[in-house]
């Protein structure tokens, strides 16, 4: 690897940092999507309760925009403590990344607002399945480029691969059952940020 031709490119940990405030900056644009709705009568229980239930949605796609951001972080973490050394490279493809997490709001709302419109479904999916794959690049690109710390397990990169195609996949298969039964693109879109969730991390080093 040519050290001068990274020598003025940011490290690893300034990387992360920057990530680490888009991702603060698109939790926050999460929440503000939800609205407080207007009562006709403030002070009756039974139209508060009945309003919040129709708002059932919105609260279901910020929860899972919500886990899908985090499980992302956790995993953007974990991807950043394997890398010793950042080239250009790396440096895009993390920017497309965060291009497509930044826009993570906006199908949010939407679904929240249109639950069973299938082409407001099918983005979401896209949009999800786009970070997914962005994700996947950034372990291809240092895996080939040699940009992991030298102790770091081969095994550990190839098996992360792997599984890192499993939510692009899905999310694929999201977008055309949109089109075909909606509420099994919901159920994919609960499922996969789980899948990755519940992964455990396994020794970085041989």
């Amino acid at each position: 690897m040519n050290t001068h031709s990274t020598a003025s490119l940011p490290g690893p940990g300034r990387l992360e940092a920057f990530s680490d405030g888009v991702l603060a900056i698109v939790i926050t644009l999460l929440v503000l999507e939800l609205k407080t709705p207007h009562l006709v009568a403030p002070d009756d229980a039974r139209e508060a309760l009945t309003v919040l239930v129709a708002l059932g949605p919105k609260f279901l796609s910020y929860l899972l925009s919500f886990l899908f951001v985090a499980v992302f972080w956790i995993n953007h973490h974990r991807f950043f403590r394997l890398v010793q050394q950042v080239d250009t490279g790396l440096l895009w493809l993390n920017i497309l990344l965060l291009l497509a997490l930044s826009f993570v709001p906006f199908p949010t709302s939407m679904i929240g607002e249109y639950p069973n419109n299938a082409v407001v479904l099918a983005l979401f999916a896209l949009v999800l399945m786009t970070a997914g794959l962005a994700f996947n690049l950034m372990w291809r690109h240092a895996r080939s480029r040699q940009l992991y710390h030298a102790g770091v397990s081969p095994a550990l990169v190839a098996r992360a691969t792997v599984r890192g195609l499993v939510g692009p996949a899905l999310y694929a298969l999201a977008a055309v059952l949109a089109f075909v039964l909606p509420p099994a693109a919901w159920v994919l879109f609960s499922v996969i940020p789980l899948f990755y969730a519940l992964q455990r991390q396994g020794s970085t080093v041989e």
